[in-house]
């Protein structure tokens, strides 16, 4: 017996995924500015809008998206407190807490990924941010030695 969900494509739940996230994002935005946000809601829609939003934009990364999300829920809260004149800090841990553990857990998925490839290479050494060759992080001594033609040891 097949599942609906069998049927649907990756693309369609992106879809799907993006209308969930603008719905979520006003339904929280809505309850900030009321004041009507408890914190478990709060971690609770959270969550909804963290996975709906790495659901909704696949190529952008998701640390980045969650940093994003964790920066709007500190100005939701700012704006509340301009409202109620009470800062919920509570409301706001259990938001940034959640967004934590997410990112903990994509990043234990990232460090798994790493240690099927390449399990015995330093950390270092498997950064590919790099565009074009050119990486994000500052080049070593070793590194701007072999672009010169030397050997590490001469200087």
């Amino acid at each position: 017996m097949r599942s609906p969900l069998d049927s649907l494509t990756p693309g369609q739940i992106t879809r799907i995924a993006r209308v969930v996230a603008v719905v979520t994002a006003v339904g929280l935005g809505l309850a900030y500015v009321t004041n009507v946000l408890e914190p478990v809601s709060s971690g609770i829609g959270s969550f909804l809008l963290g996975c709906a939003l790495l659901l909704a934009a696949p190529r952008q990364r998701a640390t980045e998206l969650l940093g994003a999300l964790t920066v709007w829920h500190c100005f939701a809260e700012f704006l509340s407190t301009l409202q109620s004149g009470h800062f919920a800090f509570w409301r706001l841990a259990v938001s940034v807490a959640t967004l934590g553990g997410a990112m903990a857990v994509i990043r234990i998925q990232h460090l798994r990924l790493l240690t099927r490839e390449s399990p015995d290479h330093a950390l270092g050494d498997l950064d590919r941010r790099t565009v074009g060759g050119i990486g994000v992080l500052p080049r070593t001594d070793a590194q701007l030695a072999e672009l010169r033609r030397e050997s590490a040891g001469k200087a």
